[in-house]
């Protein structure tokens, strides 16, 4: 099953969405283009890009989104803004590292009210995927 962003947060992507499309930097958010995992076609959505420990990290904080199916069906994907954009592998992690991580994310984007609502649900950790980036080489 997909989660769906609440209909605000959908709505409101368009704008770094597009503003990033130009090349605009909008601190940690960065397009994320995926391969749909049933069209093929490429798909893209702003995420913000966690740097942690000298790694990079996605996390999805409103859970199973259509980006996170995307990257456990193919693994790669594109991360940039503009027209710079790096080839990336994608690697979920499930271990002891997740709660450290998501605390991260928490502190540095809980400003963001979406974030804090979505962290405000009653749902455990492991309802939010957490990705390493890597270069794909």
């Amino acid at each position: 099953m997909t989660a769906d962003l609440p209909p605000r947060l959908a709505r409101m992507n368009r704008v770094p969405s597009r503003m990033l499309a130009w090349g605009l930097p909008m601190g940690p958010l960065v397009l994320l283009r995926t391969r749909g995992r049933r069209s093929g076609m490429p798909r893209t959505t702003p995420v913000a890009l966690l740097k942690l420990d000298g790694r990079q990290w996605l996390v999805s904080p409103f859970g199973e989104t259509h980006w996170v199916h995307n990257v456990r069906a193919d693994g790669r994907a594109e991360v940039g803004r503009g027209r710079r954009f790096r080839r990336v592998r994608l690697t979920e992690i499930d271990d002891e590292r997740v709660e450290p991580i998501l605390a991260a994310y928490r502190r540095k984007f809980g400003i963001v009210p979406f974030v804090r609502d979505a962290f405000g649900r009653d749902r455990p950790a492991g309802d939010r995927p957490v990705f390493l980036l890597e270069p794909d080489t």
